[in-house]
């Protein structure tokens, strides 16, 4: 594994990590609410503008039926638009490999610490 991996994985780990830490401690707070409700107070927690824009995009239901409807989905958007802003990018800084290792990093994270 490169230097640029190792990176990668250390930054969407971090931000799966604070995202889970969030979402689990409003599932303990809350129990009543849904996913739904949940995840978009986790993203309200989140600091910065990737995750405002993803916040508003979140307010409407459709959106988030079509991003997979999971904490996953919303964590791995969320990962993909603070990499972007970063790099001080466009979505062209991405590649698929990046992209792969984001994916493994974050369902990694999601099974151990929901598991």
């Amino acid at each position: 594994m490169g230097l640029f991996q190792w990176g990668e994985k250390r930054f969407a780990r971090g931000i799966a990590k604070a995202m889970i830490r969030s979402y689990k401690a409003y599932k303990k707070h809350y129990p009543n609410l849904n996913d739904f409700e949940l995840l978009k107070m986790t993203l309200s927690d989140r600091p910065g503008k990737p995750a405002q824009k993803l916040f508003a995009d979140l307010q409407d239901f459709n959106f988030y039926k079509e991003m997979g409807g999971s904490l996953f989905w919303i964590i791995y958007l969320l990962v993909r638009l603070e990499y972007i802003d970063y790099m001080n990018g466009t979505l062209d800084v991405e590649n698929h490999k990046t992209n792969i290792i984001f994916k493994n990093t974050i369902f990694d994270v999601l099974e151990k610490e929901l598991s």
